[in-house]
């Protein structure tokens, strides 16, 4: 593994569906997933990053949405 190198940050380069949940929430689930696991939520962007990842206890910010991803 590469030093500094983080599983979370994989999943930016994989191709990955991302819905909204339910509840009219900001966040947003991919059936790769169990949704307790893994999800995304939309920030107030400009003022924050645009999306915050989540993955098994971490977290990442994304400025910008990675290219393999599709958010509906």
């Amino acid at each position: 593994m590469i030093a500094g190198f983080r599983k979370i940050d994989r999943l930016l380069w994989k191709p990955l569906v991302w819905n909204p949940a339910d509840g009219g929430s900001r966040r947003y689930t991919t059936s790769k997933f169990r949704e307790n696991e893994c999800w995304l939520q939309l920030n107030d962007f400009p003022d924050e990053p645009m999306w915050t990842l989540f993955y098994k206890g971490e977290e990442r910010n994304i400025e910008d949405t990675p290219l393999l991803w599709k958010i509906n």
